[in-house]
């Protein structure tokens, strides 16, 4: 499974997800974290701070192999393609060039076969940034919180895989959209259910809110491995389990 977390606004806990997503699965698997986003907050989750040359960036501008670039066992079972703010620079240069969409599928293709997942954290838009990684993944998870907005960002991430489906940009398909930051309050529900009224597909497993998320960031480690017994921990093990559980039905579908 190579599985794109996406979302078009920020702040809906879209790297955490991301993050705790791949540590879980590399208890399952091999696991490669790609982190797609110039924000380089993925990589600062593990406790990685790359530089332009020894990161994604380096990679995309050819100057690079992406095997010497990788750090293992940033989490056990977990290796890690960081990011660097120059990815945006890189990005930019190579969409001017007509070389971005497949970027990032070209540069995994060395190492793509060893690996059993692969999770990415995309730039939080519907940008060209977004568009490589989804053409480098075959399943997608969109983020939302009980913010309107981000429910709105939902449905544009999925309005936006949709389209470059149809242009044959990506063969990926979205697995779900999962709630993140639930509080259980009124708005939440509101949200949540207007949402379900779309018709995209509404994941049963909901991340709670909680304090622990961000001291961990901080502590440079996933939740579930910082706290693994806390409920957020908990919550993040069930959304890994449900996502390849539906991954693995749809490829066998």
């Amino acid at each position: 499974m190579r599985l794109a977390v996406c979302s078009s606004k920020g702040g809906v806990g879209k790297t955490a997800t991301a993050a705790n997503l791949a540590a879980v699965l590399g208890r399952r698997g091999r696991t490669l974290a790609v982190d797609a986003d110039p924000q380089d907050s993925l990589g600062r989750g593990f406790g990685v701070i790359a530089g332009p040359r020894d990161s994604l960036a380096g990679v995309l501008s050819d100057d690079e192999d992406v095997r010497g670039v990788i750090r293992c066992e940033v989490a056990p079972g977990v290796d890690l393609l960081p990011a660097h703010p120059s990815l945006e620079t890189v990005a930019a240069d190579l969409a001017q060039r007509g070389g971005l969409v497949t970027s990032i599928k070209r540069a995994l293709r060395p190492v793509r076969a060893g690996y059993e997942f692969i999770v990415i954290d995309t730039h939080g838009d519907t940008g060209n940034l977004t568009l490589a990684a989804l053409a480098a993944a075959d399943s997608v998870l969109s983020v939302f919180t009980s913010d309107p907005g981000s429910a709105v960002g939902a449905a544009r991430i999925t309005s936006f895989l949709t389209m470059h489906r149809n242009f044959e940009n990506t063969t990926a398909t979205l697995l779900g959209v999962a709630c993140s930051n639930w509080d259980g309050g009124f708005a939440a529900r509101e949200v949540t259910d207007a949402l379900a009224r779309t018709g995209l597909p509404m994941l049963g497993t909901r991340i709670p809110f909680s304090r622990r998320v961000a001291s961990s960031a901080l502590a440079k480690q996933p939740v579930v491995l910082r706290a693994p017994g806390s409920p957020v921990a908990q919550a993040y093990t069930r959304l890994a389990d449900e996502v390849l559980s539906i991954h693995q039905t749809a490829r066998a579908a």
